[in-house]
C-alpha cells in the first residue's frame, strides 16, 4: 500500500512539475506572419530553386532568396542555366528577349554578380525609331536675338520666334512660332543670345496633335548668360529586338541599367508618352516610373489606382504581381496606403505561409532582406558606412556608389539623401483625419500624405460601418480586422469585427490536468469512495437508537438457547443485507466494522 502511495504522488509532483511548461508553451510567440512566409518560400525552393524552368521565377525566387547563402547559390545555378550566352528568353527554350534578360540582369546583379555583358546586351537593343516629335524651345525675359548653328533668329517680347532658318538647319518653326520642331533627332544644336536665356526639349507622343496640348518636358532644362552658349540634342531611344520598341521589356530594363549604373534619361520620354497606351496601362507603369524619377506625379497616381481592398490590380498580370510591384516602388514610404496594402497581404495567406502566386516578388517588394555578399568581393552594406539607401530616382548617377548593397532591387547606395520640399513648399496642404483630399497626394519631408489640392469632408458612412464593423485605430483582443473594409475607414484607422466564438486550447489543457488530479485522488481514497458510494444507494445514515433490548426498531442482540431452532433472520423491511467483505480489502473491513459498531 505504501508504494502504491508513493506512486500516487510521484505522479502528481510530476503532473505539477510539467504543467507550467504546457502552459509557457502556449504562450509561446509563433512565427510571424511574415517569417511564415519565407519559411514557406524556403521549403518550396528547396534545393533547387523550386525547379522552375521560368526566367521570370528564377530571377524573383533569387532575389527573395538571396539572404540565405545556400538557397543564392541553387537559383543563381538554376538562372545562369536558363542563360543562351548573355541572354535569357522567357523559358529555357524560349529565344531572348528585353524583359526576361532585363529581369535576369537585375537579379544577378542584386547579388553583386558581373553583369557587363548582359547589360551589353541590352544597350546594343537600342532604336532610336520611337515615333515622337520633339520641339525646341528658347525663352527669356526680354527680347533677345539668338544664333542657332550659326542661323539668327529672334525671340520677340511675345515669346514668338520672327527670322527663319534654312532648309537644311533640322528645324522649322511650329506650335504658333513660339517652339522648333527638330526634324533631324541626329543632329546637336549650338545657341547662343545676346541677352540671359533658358532652353528646353519638348516632346509629344505620336498620334498627337500641337491642338491636344499634350507635351512633355525633358528632365534637364538648360540656362545661360549673355553670348553664352548651350547646345541641345535629341537623345531618345527604346529597346526591341526587331523594329517596334517592347515597352514591357523597356520598363524592366530601364531598372536593371540605373542599377547597374547606367544612365536611363534616353529611355525615358518614350517611356513616359506612351504610358497611357491601352497595351501598356495595365502594366502598371506608374510604378516603374516612380522608381525611375521619383516624381510626384506618378506617385500620386499610383496611390490613386490602388484598389479599396488596399491592393493594386490591373488586367494583365494577378493581383499579387501587381501588389509587389507597387510595394517595390513604395519600399522607402512610410504612409498608410502601403501599411494597408501590407495588412491585406498578410491577411490572405495560406495556411502554410504563402501566397496564391508571385510569393517571392511579394517578399522581396514588401519586406525585402540584405543578400548574403561573400566578404571576398570587397562589397558592403550600403548605410553601414554612413551612405544612403534610397529609391533609384532620388540618387544622382554622379552620387551613385559602387562596391556597396541595399536590400532592395529598386534601391542604390547613394553618397547624398536628398531632402524633399515640406509639404507647403509644395504648394499643398495636410488634410485634417475627417477630411479627404480632392486631388493625388504627394510625398513631402513632413507627411507622406501632402494635398496639393482641396480638403474636403469625409461622409460620415462608410464601406465598414454599412457592413456591421467599427473603424478603430486598431482592434482589440477580441477583434479582428476586416482588411477589405479598412480602406474605407478614416486615415490610421482599420475596420474590426468580433471575433467568432471559439474554444480556448489553454482551458482545455488545465481542465484536464483537473481531470487527471482529481482521477488519482480517486484511485487513492477508492475504499472511502466506496464507502460513501455504498451509503448513498443503501440509505443507511448511522445514528444512535434510544430504545433497550426487544423494543420495536431496537436491534438487540437475538438468545438462542441450547438446542433451540433458530429460524434464518429475514432483512427488515427497507434494508438491504451489507455486501460481503472483500478478503483481501482490510482497509474496507475496517471500516464496515466501525460502522456496525456505531449501530449497537
Amino acid at each position: 500500500m505504501k508504494l502504491k502511495k508513493g506512486v500516487y504522488v510521484f505522479v502528481i509532483l510530476f503532473i505539477l512539475t510539467i504543467t507550467p511548461f504546457i502552459i509557457a508553451e502556449q504562450h509561446e510567440p509563433a512565427l510571424t506572419e511574415v517569417d511564415k512566409a519565407y519559411a514557406c518560400l524556403e521549403d518550396k525552393l528547396a534545393d533547387n530553386c523550386a525547379g522552375t524552368k521560368s526566367t521570370k521565377q528564377a530571377s524573383f525566387n533569387l532575389l527573395a532568396a538571396s539572404y540565405s547563402s545556400s538557397l543564392q547559390s541553387d537559383c543563381k545555378s538554376t538562372l545562369n542555366g536558363l542563360k543562351k550566352n548573355n541572354c535569357w528568353g522567357e523559358t529555357d527554350t524560349g529565344t531572348c528577349n528585353i524583359k526576361s534578360t532585363a529581369l535576369a540582369t537585375l537579379a544577378l546583379k542584386q547579388i553583386e554578380e558581373n553583369v557587363d555583358d548582359q547589360v551589353s546586351y541590352l544597350l546594343d537593343k537600342k532604336i532610336s525609331g520611337t515615333g515622337l516629335t520633339w520641339y525646341l524651345e528658347i525663352d527669356s525675359n526680354n527680347r533677345t536675338d539668338c544664333t542657332i548653328n550659326g542661323q539668327t533668329i529672334t525671340i520677340e517680347e511675345n515669346k514668338k520666334i520672327s527670322g527663319s532658318l534654312s532648309a537644311g538647319s533640322g528645324l522649322k518653326k511650329a506650335y504658333n512660332d513660339y517652339w522648333f520642331e527638330i526634324t533631324n533627332t541626329e543632329q546637336n544644336y549650338t545657341i547662343s543670345c545676346n541677352k540671359d536665356f533658358i532652353t528646353a526639349l519638348i516632346y509629344q507622343k505620336p498620334g498627337s496633335s500641337t491642338g491636344s496640348n499634350i507635351f512633355h518636358i525633358s528632365s534637364e532644362t538648360q540656362s545661360a548668360s549673355e553670348f553664352d552658349s548651350v547646345t541641345e540634342r535629341v537623345d531618345s531611344y527604346c529597346l526591341s529586338t526587331s523594329n517596334v520598341c517592347d515597352y514591357e521589356g523597356t520598363l524592366w530594363a530601364a531598372i536593371a541599367l540605373a542599377k547597374a549604373g547606367e544612365s536611363v534619361d534616353p529611355l525615358i520620354p518614350y517611356l513616359t508618352s506612351m504610358a497611357d497606351e491601352a497595351d501598356n496601362i495595365n502594366l502598371l507603369p506608374s510604378a516603374f516610373l516612380y522608381i525611375l524619377t521619383a516624381q510626384d506625379d506618378y506617385y500620386s497616381e499610383l496611390i490613386s489606382l490602388q484598389n479599396t481592398n488596399s491592393y493594386w490590380h490591373k488586367n494583365k498580370n494577378t493581383k499579387f504581381y501587381d501588389t509587389a510591384l507597387a510595394l517595390l516602388a513604395l519600399q522607402n514610404i512610410n504612409s498608410n496606403e502601403v501599411e494597408r496594402s501590407k495588412r491585406y497581404l498578410l491577411s490572405i495567406q495560406k495556411d502554410d505561409g504563402c501566397w496564391q502566386s508571385d510569393t517571392a516578388f511579394i517578399l522581396h517588394a514588401a519586406w525585402p532582406k540584405n543578400p548574403a555578399i561573400s566578404t571576398g568581393t570587397g562589397v558592403s552594406y550600403c548605410e553601414d558606412f554612413n551612405n544612403y539607401c534610397v529609391s533609384i530616382g532620388n540618387c544622382d548617377l554622379t552620387n551613385k556608389l559602387d562596391n556597396f548593397y541595399c536590400p532592395s532591387s529598386a534601391e542604390v547606395c547613394c553618397s547624398v539623401q536628398v531632402q524633399e520640399p515640406t509639404c507647403s513648399e509644395k504648394q499643398g496642404t495636410i488634410c485634417d483625419l475627417n477630411q479627404e483630399c480632392s486631388v493625388g497626394l504627394v510625398i513631402a519631408s513632413d507627411t507622406p500624405s501632402c494635398c496639393t489640392g482641396d480638403c474636403t469632408a469625409i461622409s460620415t458612412t462608410n464601406e465598414c460601418e454599412n457592413a456591421g464593423f467599427f473603424c478603430r485605430p486598431s482592434c482589440s483582443d477580441s477583434q479582428e480586422e476586416k482588411a477589405g473594409y479598412s480602406n474605407s475607414c478614416s486615415f490610421g484607422d482599420v475596420c474590426c469585427a468580433t471575433k467568432p466564438a471559439k474554444s480556448s486550447s489553454l482551458l482545455l489543457i488545465i481542465s484536464l490536468i483537473i481531470l487527471i488530479i482529481l482521477v488519482i485522488l480517486a484511485i487513492i481514497f477508492r475504499n472511502q469512495l466506496k464507502v460513501w458510494i455504498f451509503k448513498r444507494k443503501s440509505g443507511y445514515k448511522a445514528k444512535k437508537e434510544s430504545g433497550g433490548p426487544g423494543r420495536p426498531g431496537a436491534p438487540g442482540p437475538l438468545l438462542q438457547m441450547p438446542g433451540q431452532f433458530r429460524p434464518p433472520r429475514r432483512p427488515m423491511p427497507g434494508r438491504r443485507p451489507a455486501p460481503a467483505s472483500h478478503p483481501k480489502d482490510r482497509d474496507f473491513e475496517e471500516t464496515m466494522k466501525k460502522l456496525r459498531d456505531m449501530g449497537k
